[in-house]
């Protein structure tokens, strides 16, 4: 059966802790990347900008993949190696039993969405692995991955954790998946665009409509 819903996906990850990680990771791009526009197409969520591809999930029993495109894998490729990622050619594996590298992630979506500001379609054109391939055999430094800093874990710990701490727990009394990822992104983005407006952590949960 056809995946069509971010719900219906979800369901798909029988572990609980499996699941939660998952959502953790969606949301994590969707504060971080409120201009994206997350979709569910070939049975797993993306993201888009706009309407063009710059990275999908993909679960298994042992790990979730994250997936830019080939050109992308290949010119990261002396950094995956770096890092010790497990990955292939066309994804990053991520084990449930470690660490999520969220500063990989990071650099994934900021290379796609430079890469890209002048693709008008889904994928990148094949010249693009060609030039990433010619770019690697003559010595290019590969895309630079910032590390996270204290304020993106503080985010992360005390607003977006909570909030989905609180659906899990009660997804009876909250939004659906999909309009609790709208509300993180007109949050996010309305401090981006004021500032000086600082929400308290009461705010940003009564915005989200948690207790």
């Amino acid at each position: 059966m056809a995946i069509k819903t971010l719900d219906e996906f979800l369901a798909t990850i029988p572990n609980d802790d499996n699941r939660a990680r998952m959502v953790e990771v969606l949301d994590w791009v969707a504060q971080h990347y409120p201009e994206l526009d997350l979709r569910i197409a070939w049975n797993q969520p993306m993201f888009t900008h706009p309407g063009t591809y710059i990275i999908g999930f993909s679960a298994s029993s042992k790990h979730m993949a994250m997936a830019p495109e080939r050109a992308t894998m290949i010119r990261f490729e002396p950094v995956l190696r770096e890092r010790g990622t497990d990955f292939g050619k066309m994804f990053a594996r991520q084990p449930w039993n470690k660490p999520f590298d969220y500063e990989l992630l990071d650099a994934f979506i900021q290379h796609q969405v430079e890469e890209k500001q002048d693709v008008t379609s889904f994928w990148r054109p094949k010249e693009h692995e060609l030039a990433a391939a010619e770019a690697i055999a003559s010595g290019a430094q590969p895309p630079a991955v910032r590390e996270c800093t204290e304020d993106d874990e503080e985010w992360l710990r005390t607003t977006v954790l909570s909030a989905l701490e609180h659906y899990l727990a009660h997804p009876e009394s909250a939004h659906t998946l999909e309009e609790f990822d709208a509300l993180i992104k007109q949050t996010v983005h309305d401090y981006e665009e004021h500032p000086d407006d600082v929400y308290t952590l009461d705010e940003v949960k009564a915005e989200l409509g948690l207790d």
